[in-house]
């Protein structure tokens, strides 16, 4: 705990996930002998691939919490299953931009059907078993024993009603929030703005294509994969047996001398992906589209080896101001396989 965070490089900041792998290679700071992940997948999220799974390479000790055989616990040394949302307790956080703190109670709603364990019991357990003063800082008997200590007097409320909202704040008072001459949210030039630098894409003149990441209702891009049967429901323009499609503009296909259904290779600085062409009247033209959620390798054969994971061909582009990963897209070119 006397260490700083590997992924915080910059003022200011908490924890950025798209640090880690970088962190982890550029050898400064201090190495990793463990790292746990829980509700996570980073082999297959995190853009840049390769780079996640050679930083990965570095770290001896993997360990799993997923509910999922998904890449990451596939790649770990140790798998430690958690119950599934439906079968464990937990709070969730105040949702993204909700004016006042909110903690809302999810209660399982069935027992857990195979050998799985609440991650917090199993990390509660192994405190106890390493003993001395890591036993002493986890004295409850389980997770739930924790979390109604951690909620207090919140406990009774969160029962009754599912959620606690905190009574002590009104809420931003809008007349005064913004401290602009219009007292309004405003939009600012960037001539205007001293030390302003653009996010450059990645990529040089070499790769005279756009290529943007879409998502779709069908396929989820999360740390979970489709189930199988929303993967049949995936049309044929999109997915085709095991061949994904990007989606191009019939005027980008005909200066690069294409048709629909032909076989291309896809080239960024990143990476490369042999993918079919669909022609699509909507895609602007420069502009190549891959859909998110493709390209597993894990998982069983409903879902493992279909398509093309797209954060193989993209890396991630740090805002210099907040440290987020802002890529949106990257430089790519297209020849034919």
């Amino acid at each position: 705990m006397n260490q700083p965070r590997l992924d915080a490089t910059l003022l200011n900041t908490e924890s950025f996930l798209n640090q880690l792998p970088s962190a982890i290679l550029s050898g400064k700071g201090y190495s990793l002998n463990a790292l746990f992940c829980l509700e996570a997948n980073p082999l297959y999220t995190l853009a840049d691939s390769k780079t996640v799974k050679d930083a990965f390479d570095n770290i001896p000790f993997l360990v799993s919490l997923s509910s999922f055989m998904d890449e990451t616990a596939q790649y770990a040394d140790l798998v430690l299953p958690n119950h599934i949302y439906l079968e464990r307790l937990e709070d969730a956080p105040t949702p993204t931009g909700f004016p006042k703190p909110v903690i809302s109670l999810s209660k399982p709603v069935f027992k857990p059907q195979f050998n799985t364990k609440h991650a917090g019991d199993t990390l509660i357990l192994l405190a106890k078993e390493l003993g001395g003063s890591v036993a002493e800082a986890f004295p409850w008997e389980n997770f739930e024993a924790c979390f109604e200590q951690a909620m207090g007097d919140k406990m009774k409320t969160l029962k009754k009603k599912g959620f606690w909202v905190d009574p002590d704040i009104s809420g931003p008072d809008w007349k005064t929030a913004f401290k602009t001459p219009s007292g309004k949210f405003q939009f600012t030039p960037s001539a205007a703005s001293p030390g302003f630098v653009p996010v450059k894409i990645e990529g040089d003149s070499t790769f005279p294509l756009l290529l943007i990441p879409y998502e779709t209702m069908r396929l989820s891009c999360g740390y979970i994969a489709n189930p199988p049967f929303l993967t049949k429901t995936v049309e044929d323009t999109i997915l085709k047996h095991n061949d994904c499609f990007i989606e191009i503009n019939p005027k980008t296909a005909q200066s690069n001398q294409l048709s629909e259904g032909d076989d291309v290779v896809l080239q960024t600085p990143r990476g490369q992906a042999r993918v079919r062409v669909h022609l699509e009247e909507g895609i602007m033209p420069g502009v190549v589209a891959l859909p998110r959620g493709l390209g597993h390798t894990a998982y069983d054969g409903y879902i493992a080896d279909k398509g093309i994971n797209v954060n193989r061909l993209i890396g991630p582009v740090q805002d210099p101001v907040s440290g987020l990963d802002a890529a949106w897209g990257i430089r790519a070119k297209l020849s034919k396989a």
